[in-house]
């Protein structure tokens, strides 16, 4: 099941059509309340028990990870009824090789929004896309997405422990796994 549940994370990662594409990632904000968003899934470890999104460095919730860097993953894949909640601790790389290697795996479409004008989340007079007036209808050339490298950041989590939740009308069913300081994983039935 533990093997399941990472094969699926890694596919999730490569398939923009798996269920485990697009997650919730919770951190818990400067104020002390749970703090929750919609990530892509850019990369799973499963090696090293690590899945990784991309931020924008000016977006609250990097201030919110050098604060208390444990991080909360939801994963549902509703065509199978299955639910991953994940344990993780997340790092933030800026600059670096690891930070680097993923800025070079985005498409330019994927770096247009570090092009953005104004940090993410900062009040505005109207509705705005946050892109550049040039940018706003088309996706940017690779020289052009660039100057977006200095908003780039790579999130990296390690995963502590997954929550398995499959969901059935005869009976739901629900196991745990926890990583120890070890490095190796055990696991349990829970109740669902």
């Amino acid at each position: 099941m533990l093997a399941s549940a990472w094969s699926d994370l890694v596919r999730g990662a490569v398939d923009r059509r798996h269920g485990f594409h697009v997650p919730v990632v919770a951190s818990i904000g400067l104020d002390g309340a749970p703090s929750a968003r919609t990530v892509v899934l850019r990369r799973v470890l499963p090696e090293s028990c690590e899945l990784h999104f991309h931020t924008d460095l000016r977006g609250p919730k990097v201030a919110e990870l050098a604060r208390d860097p444990r991080v909360s993953w939801t994963f549902y894949d509703a065509g199978r009824k299955l639910q991953l909640r994940v344990a993780a601790v997340a790092e933030v790389h800026a600059t670096g090789a690891r930070a680097d290697e993923a800025w070079a795996r985005s498409a330019p479409s994927s770096r247009r929004c570090y092009l953005a004008p104004a940090a993410p989340g900062a009040q505005c007079d109207a509705v705005s896309p946050n892109l550049p007036e040039a940018l706003r209808m088309r996706v940017p050339t690779v020289e052009e997405s660039l100057a977006g490298r200095v908003n780039f950041a790579l999130v990296a989590t390690r995963v502590t422990a997954i929550d398995w939740l499959h969901l059935a009308s005869e009976g739901h069913e629900r196991a745990r796994f926890e990583r120890g300081a070890d490095g190796l994983w055990s696991g349990c039935w829970c109740e669902p």
